[in-house]
């Protein structure tokens, strides 16, 4: 019995490299698997700052958006709030729930577990404020620069000759 086991275990472990040294035989297309990574970089990059293979015109004021870009980072966003909120709410409740229990007489111990959790919360209060001066800071100082104002000399202009 315990060596139909361990037969087992061994297939599990050895079969998966064996299947696939068989796939990699293939010919592997090194072009189109840079390509493809590519491309996925291209999905995950930031969202503002155009693609280094696409053309762009520099005295174009209006920043680069790909499509769909905007609702990306507005489910970023609710998400990254969304987690801020259950992580306050949870450690609100740990605090209230232990220090509320620390009061019962014999369970004087989780009163040092609900100080631990109040400084906690009291902590990650005043990350979240700090977090948000900056954002209103950014945002206030934050301003596009405009495009090139001067007129690249003719031997520098790219020809199509």
């Amino acid at each position: 019995m315990v060596l139909g086991l361990l037969a087992v275990i061994w297939i599990a472990v050895l079969a998966p490299p064996l299947l696939r040294k068989g796939a990699e035989s293939r010919r592997a297309d090194s072009v189109g698997d840079f390509r493809r990574h590519l491309g996925v970089l291209q999905r995950t990059g930031p969202s503002l700052i155009a693609p280094a293979h696409t053309r762009i015109d520099p005295s174009d004021p209006r920043p680069v958006h790909r499509p769909g870009a905007a609702r990306r980072v507005a489910l970023a966003r609710t998400r990254t709030l969304r987690r801020r909120r259950n992580v306050l709410v949870g450690l609100s409740i740990s605090t209230f729930f232990f220090l509320v229990l620390g009061v019962v007489p014999g369970m004087h111990v989780l009163l040092v577990v609900g100080v631990g959790f109040a400084v906690m919360l009291l902590a990650y209060m005043a990350l979240l404020v700090r977090m948000r001066n900056l954002a209103a800071e950014r945002e206030m100082k934050l301003t596009f620069l405009p495009g090139p104002a001067y007129e690249a000399p003719a031997l520098l202009r790219r020809s199509a000759n």
